[in-house]
């Protein structure tokens, strides 16, 4: 073959390239993917880079707004230096704020005890309380401290827990759980379903019978019975959901199955002597994955807000761990008085959903063979 011939050949593309193609030329499913890369990263990275624990509790700043700007605020240094001096059995006769820096006199009938700084130590708001000077033999105490300036982006919880923290590694746990429960059904429900659609006869009928068996069982129950044998933890949670929702999975991949075993090109694929795992790989799975991809993003909202449900019970994520369905029904408690605390959960919830529904839709258009 000449090279003019052979430049001039044209060469084809696999199933998989055109639906990466096709997928890349779909611009909502692309921003979709890369804001839920950027949900993913700063849920991996964010807990680490942030200066408060998810489980660190400030006693002085409980159901605080969501701020810009550092704690405490000027109104706030009295109140938290009358609380944090309360037990101490002294007066203040004065104090002031100067450079970031706290000056306070105390008075007694008696000599002051210098270990009274740690009272404004143990407080969220002072840290390096010093004695700066003493009279009327000791009865007279003048302390300086540091004002630790604290910052909430998204305010504080009904515990005093930094919010944005407990946000990030809320996703943590609810995008782990929902992806790869959802990853457990996609696997089992797929191969269970094709197999069952392509055999037909009475493998379907049988695989079927057993299907509807797995329905008839409470989820409760199943739940219950794992928790009782194995604990709770996380993999419970993979396991109780994943082993659940691919009953829905394999019901809808039987379906297109028994559709697409009909057309040409699977009965051209037999005359040509390609066994049935080969058919099933090369011409049933890849054909079904449009529906399955769209049902895909209908399932990983529904496992978050199972596991939510469970979580409720006591049966899932526990205190001080938490997710970001358990923070949305904390926030719909406190709704009234600290708004926060629902408005950043459902607003990384909603994005997340959102996302997943924009790239459902892509794959969809993807991997549907009736598009091409």
């Amino acid at each position: 073959m000449t090279s003019d011939a052979a430049s001039a050949t044209v060469k084809s593309r696999s199933l998989w390239a055109d639906a990466r193609r096709r997928l890349l030329a779909n611009r909502a499913a692309v921003a979709s993917a890369i804001v839920l890369a950027v949900i993913a990263l700063v849920c991996i990275a964010g807990p680490w880079l942030s200066p408060h624990g998810y489980d660190q509790v400030y006693r002085n700043y409980v159901k605080v707004p969501a701020s810009l700007a550092p704690y405490p605020g000027a109104e706030a240094v009295e109140p938290a230096l009358e609380k944090a001096l309360r037990r101490a059995r002294v007066e203040i006769e004065d104090w002031r704020v100067a450079d970031g820096r706290l000056r306070v006199t105390l008075t007694a009938d008696r000599p002051i005890d210098p270990r009274i700084t740690r009272y404004l130590d143990r407080a969220d708001l002072f840290e390096d309380t010093t004695v700066a000077d003493q009279a009327e033999g000791g009865r007279r105490l003048v302390l300086e401290a540091a004002i630790r300036q604290q910052y909430f982006l998204f305010g504080t919880d009904a515990n005093g827990r930094d919010l944005l923290s407990r946000t990030l590694i809320a996703g943590r746990i609810s995008l782990m759980i929902g992806l790869l429960a959802t990853a457990v059904a996609l696997v089992i429900g797929v191969t269970y379903g094709a197999v069952a659609g392509y055999f037909g006869g009475r493998v379907d009928a049988v695989m079927m019978r057993l299907v509807d068996i797995l329905y008839s069982l409470p989820f409760m129950f199943f739940v219950i019975l794992l928790v009782v044998f194995f604990g709770r933890s996380i993999v419970l949670m993979f396991i109780a959901v994943g082993a659940v929702e691919w009953l829905d999975m394999a019901r809808i991949v039987r379906g297109q199955t028994l559709s697409i075993k009909q057309q040409e090109y699977v009965q051209a694929a037999h005359a040509l002597g390609v066994d049935n795992r080969g058919i099933l790989r090369r011409h049933i799975v890849p054909n079904t994955l449009g529906p399955v991809a769209v049902f895909m993003t209908l399932l990983v909202p529904k496992v978050i807000l199972l596991e939510s449900f469970l979580s409720f019970l006591g049966l899932g994520v526990q205190e001080p761990m938490t997710s970001w369905g358990v923070l949305i029904a904390e926030g719909a408690r406190n709704i009234q008085g600290a708004v926060w605390m629902l408005v950043y959960p459902s607003i990384f919830l909603a994005a997340t959903l959102f996302c997943l529904n924009f790239i459902g839709d892509g794959l969809r258009d993807a991997l549907d063979p009736k598009d091409r």
